[in-house]
């Protein structure tokens, strides 16, 4: 049953029923009736009306008038600069940790999440209409579900859809008691995804580019790129154009879809378009890529398991080969500046975030379209653009132990002779998706 609870009035910037008024007449809705008793659905109205997850403007103008909270979910900054009336400002990033222990894009404690969720003024029970920049806000979507919220839309296309004056400035918003009091966790842990792998009713979906899947995935996952169930303007691809996608990639209703990517983030924008979709049985592999990805044990898919070097000497006095750094190690030489970071993820994931002052060069790019080596000077110039010459020290960094063998390798027929590694875990990225949040 879809419960729709009283309109949050409580500062001049929230809705009144006057600026409802206004706002319904702009989208073409029904105004409504400012002395009508009562701004909420009654329980038998509320059985009969349904709205899916992801509604458009008209839609988003019932949810509003019948006393569904909204709530921009971008940065502060953002928010003041434009927001939708009577909206409050509750940025998704204040629930999420941007690094813990290595892996981007946790949930915060849940005291900073009561806390945060009060500031904006949100009870226990309402119905809320977020939005964002597009259609798939899904770490706000996921973390105010796993705060206890029932009835969550989203508005198709975000701000950009509204289609009529925003209001500006900070919204002065009256603190709730907000509590966690039934908590709906759809996270699932390593564990988890390695039991499911192989089980026929079970499908690891992958959220990340394409370039990214390639670069190594989970064994037997399915790449369904988030941003391509997106249009030019930001709004959800139609239904049809989906389903036929999820066709292709063996992904239905009947099965258990374990929903991962890099770091979260677009692992639950998938958890979104799946849900509003009917899709009922989803999870979400949290901590994806960067966690999976630096266990030799794990495997991936690509031309070879995924394995690691063992029993590597890191001591200064060795001088016979390669060293594998640690992340302290890596920190002091790179204030160096004869000495390159040289990142050979994706370029995506570095995208995502990388170690301050690292440059990329994907180990996919040395090979032409045949999956064969470039020949020298085609490397050399590859290597050269990205600042990474001979006469530097140069520290490879990556996730996977196929593509560390990969980019020494090349280094090395190119005259390289001072090359390290560093794989391990690495606290201060430079976190490009909390940037762009």
């Amino acid at each position: 049953m879809l419960r729709l609870p009283m309109l949050h009035t409580s500062a001049k910037s929230l809705l009144t029923a006057g600026a409802l008024s206004v706002f319904a007449l702009a989208v073409g809705a029904p105004a409504i009736d400012a002395g009508a008793p009562g701004s909420f659905l009654s329980a038998a109205f509320a059985q009969q009306t349904s709205y899916p997850i992801i509604v458009n403007v008209v839609q988003f103008s019932e949810l509003a008038e019948n006393g569904a909270k909204i709530v921009d979910v971008r940065q502060k900054a953002a928010f003041e600069k434009g927001h939708i009336p009577g909206a409050v400002n509750l940025p998704w990033a204040s629930l999420n940790v941007s690094e813990r222990d290595g892996i981007r894009n946790e949930f915060q404690e849940d005291a900073v999440f009561e806390k945060v969720i009060s500031a904006a003024g949100l009870e226990n029970g309402d119905t809320l209409v977020i939005y964002d920049n597009n259609s798939l806000p899904g770490r706000a979507f996921i973390a105010l579900e796993y705060a206890g919220f029932k009835n969550i839309h989203v508005l198709d296309g975000g701000i950009d859809a509204f289609g009529s004056s925003l209001e500006t400035g900070p919204a002065e918003v009256a603190a709730s008691n907000f509590k966690i009091t039934d908590k709906h966790d759809v996270r699932v842990d390593k564990a988890y995804v390695e039991a499911r792998i192989s089980a026929p009713d079970a499908v690891v979906v992958d959220g990340r580019n394409s370039d990214a899947f390639v670069d190594g995935h989970i064994p037997g996952a399915k790449s369904l790129v988030a941003s391509r169930l997106l249009t030019d303007e930001r709004k959800l691809q139609p239904e049809d154009v989906i389903n036929k996608l999820l066709a292709s990639r063996g992904i239905d209703k009947e099965k258990e879809i374990l929903s991962y990517c890099g770091s979260g983030v677009a692992a639950a924008n998938n958890y979104i378009a799946l849900r509003n979709l009917g899709y009922t049985n989803v999870r979400i592999y949290d901590e994806s890529w960067d966690e999976w990805s630096r266990d030799p044990a794990a495997g991936q898919s690509l031309a070879l398991g995924n394995y690691a070097f063992t029993g590597q000497d890191v001591s200064e006095e060795s001088s016979q080969g390669p060293r594998f750094l640690t992340a302290d190690q890596v920190k002091e030489l790179a204030a160096n500046p004869n000495v390159v970071v040289v990142d050979v993820r994706s370029p995506s994931d570095y995208s995502a975030g990388q170690i301050p002052g690292s440059v990329n060069v994907f180990w996919d790019t040395t090979l032409d379209e045949n999956r064969v080596l470039k020949d020298t000077a085609e490397l050399k110039k590859l290597y050269q653009e990205a600042g990474v010459t001979p006469d530097k020290q140069v520290i490879l960094f990556t996730r996977g132990g196929v593509q560390l063998t990969h980019s020494y390798t090349v280094l090395s027929l190119l005259g390289f002779q001072n090359v390290d590694f560093f794989t391990g875990k690495f606290e201060g990225w430079e976190n490009g998706a909390m940037r762009r949040g």
